[in-house]
């Protein structure tokens, strides 16, 4: 990004070189545009480039992460070297480019978001239909079926930990806001299925199922993107 910045700050100087030589001056307005143009350009070829890139991963959630990492990174520098005011008041494509960024970055969270599915999947009512009490009797289909639920999320927990533990987002507040995001849609649905289950016979121990308390949820999911920098 250092060469697109270096360009904002030489654009004032293009006139006064102008000058000095005694060819005629541009407006001010004019290199604005032009310079805008210029650097549209560039952005739009590394997007492409980017969008490349995060095909040779095979595992989606990773591809949407690199591609989250360096939309966040690119909008970060835009709005610290003001190239994105000076995109944004030359009106390159008609929108607005920092409003593109976020919106591309939500959309990569939402393919990201997939996987933890699964979970999500086993902690749903719908998945058993019955709100079962302490005295009930439950059959084996139902045991079975409860039992599932716990082996799923624990199974995918312990997974994404090992996968995602070598995953890195370098920038301190986006991963805070990703880890965020992931205990925000994981925790409360996880703590609602232990208080639906941890009290009904499904098993002879059914600590053997429900090994996680919440806080060793949550501490789990903080530890993902635990690379050092």
């Amino acid at each position: 990004m250092w060469t697109i910045v270096s360009i904002r700050g030489d654009c004032g100087n293009v006139t006064e070189r102008g000058a000095a030589s005694g060819t005629r001056k541009l407006p001010q307005s004019n290199i604005h545009r032009q310079m805008a143009t210029y650097i549209n350009g560039i952005l739009k070829a590394l997007e492409k480039n980017l969008e490349s890139k995060s095909k040779v991963y095979d595992n989606k959630c990773l591809s949407a992460l690199f591609l989250m990492n360096n939309y966040n990174y690119i909008r970060n520098n835009l709005k610290e070297s003001e190239i994105l005011t000076l995109l944004q008041d030359n009106h390159h494509d008609g929108v607005d480019l920092d409003a593109r960024y976020i919106d591309w970055i939500h959309k990569q969270m939402e393919v990201y978001r997939l996987w933890y599915q699964p979970m999500i999947d086993v902690m749903t009512d719908s998945n058993t239909g019955t709100v079962f009490r302490e005295s009930d009797k439950l059959k084996d289909s139902q045991k079975d079926a409860i039992k599932t639920k716990f082996k799923v999320f624990n199974t995918t927990l312990e997974e994404q930990l090992r996968i995602q533990q070598k995953w890195a987002i370098p920038d301190p507040q986006f991963r805070e806001w990703v880890r965020e995001g992931n205990i925000e849609a994981i925790i409360f649905r996880y703590e609602d299925m232990c208080k639906r289950y941890e009290k009904v016979n499904f098993s002879s121990n059914n600590k053997k199922y429900i090994i996680y308390s919440t806080e060793d949820v949550e501490k789990t999911l903080t530890m993902f993107f635990d690379q050092k920098f």
